[in-house]
Order: C-alpha cells, then structure tokens, then sequence
C-alpha cells in the first residue's frame, strides 16, 4: 500500500476511504498544509492584478465605501490598478498563509464538534483529515479557475459551482453572494472527503459525520456571507 504523499495525493481522487485510513494511521497535517499554502500563494500572485482592481471597483458602490471620502476611494482604487511587486508579494504571501490557518482553525472546530458527538480520535487526526479535505477547493479548484480567470480578466465571471446560474449577474447581489458561498461544487467535494474521514477515523456513524461536518461549515459560511452582505 502506497502512503507516501504522492499516494495519498492519488487517493484524493480515486480512493479516499483509503486515504483517510492511512491519514488515521499516520496522521501528518503539514505536508497538505503547506501544498495549499503554496498553491494559493502562486494562484495569488497571478490573479492580484484582476482581482485588486476589480474588487476595489466593486467596493467603490459598497455602504463600506459610502462612508470614506471619495478622494480616499478613487486613491484606494488606483492603488488597487497600479499594485506594485513588493505589494503584490506580501499580499500573495499572507493570502497562502492566511488560507492555511483557517484550514487549521476550521480543522479544530471540527475535531471538537465530532468528540462532542462521540467520535474518538485526536485533535491532530482532525487537522490531517480537514487538510486533506481542503486540497479539492483550495488546490485543485485554483489550478481550474487559474486559466479561465486569465482568459477572462475576472474573478467574478468564473464560478465553479451554481453561481455560475447566473452568468453577468450583480457579484453584490444576496442571491449570487449566497450561491458562492454554498454552491462551490469544489467545496462540495471537499466535504464529502471529510465526512468519509471522521466517519472513518473517528468511529461514528455516516449521520453523525454528516452533521458534525455539515452543520459548522454552514455556520461558519454564514458568518461570512452576513459581512459580505453588510459590507456590500
């Protein structure tokens, strides 16, 4: 049985109750960890002088903006168009580094909600199978969305998932907001990994592993899509 990190790579797609057995047995979080901080550093540093500006041409019209002086904002705007290399560096670092430890953080709020369910395993398990889980979204999705994003010149306009529903639809809008926030099929198949993984690991039943996955991701998400939409 191959359970090198390549194998486990391969496992990913073609047999992840494998993976999460090996990754049971013989937990190792960084080495995913550090594969999609790469990865979202590089998909980072080529995508910035889409996003900055198209971003700051989104924030221009938010309630956030309304309450900055318009000079601040065109200043803020034009920055965001004539981004320099020092700032196209650290921006791209602290995305890869900022990525990575949500992954982390994530992966304890999961590892706490399957224990309080009555799984058994260990924090450092939860961590290992939550890295795994991230690589379909985090990995997998960017190396997709990366050519289609320099094809088009934008961010907005490339949506894996069922915001894609909506093609030319307003990014500010609740429905596309909503949509981007629970439709992302790459998310999708990174949930299912962690259901496979807790069930597995943890010893608890596939109804269980679903809530315990499902239910915090959910939260989680609308926390987020609540200041978005408060932003906006």
């Amino acid at each position: 049985m191959n359970d090198s990190f390549f194998g486990r790579l391969k496992d990913l797609i073609i047999n992840p109750g494998r993976l999460m057995e090996n990754v049971g047995a013989n937990p190792s979080w960084w080495q995913p960890g550090l594969l999609v901080c790469i990865v979202m550093i590089g998909f980072s540093w080529m995508t910035l002088p889409i996003s900055a500006p198209e971003q700051a041409e989104l924030m221009r019209d938010s309630k956030l903006m309304q309450m900055v002086p318009e000079e601040a904002a065109d200043q803020q705007y034009e920055e965001a168009r004539n981004i320099t290399p020092s700032q196209r560096i650290i921006q791209s670092g602290i995305a890869g580094f900022t990525t990575w430890l949500l992954v982390l953080i994530f992966g304890l709020i999961l590892g706490f909600f399957v224990r309080l369910s009555g799984g058994e395993g260990s924090f450092k398990q939860a961590l290992t199978i939550v890295s795994w889980g991230s690589i379909p979204m985090f990995v997998i999705g960017s190396l997709v969305k990366l050519p289609l994003i320099l094809q088009t010149e934008s961010v907005f306009k490339v949506n894996i998932g069922l915001a894609a529903l909506l093609p030319g639809g307003d990014p500010g809008s609740v429905l596309f907001q909503t949509l981007m926030a629970y439709g992302d099929f790459f998310a999708w198949w990174g949930l299912f990994l962690l259901v496979i993984g807790f069930e597995r690991v943890f010893s608890i039943g596939r109804s269980v592993a679903v809530l315990s996955v499902l239910l915090p991701w959910a939260l989680l998400s609308a926390i987020g899509l609540g200041i978005s939409l408060l932003v906006m």
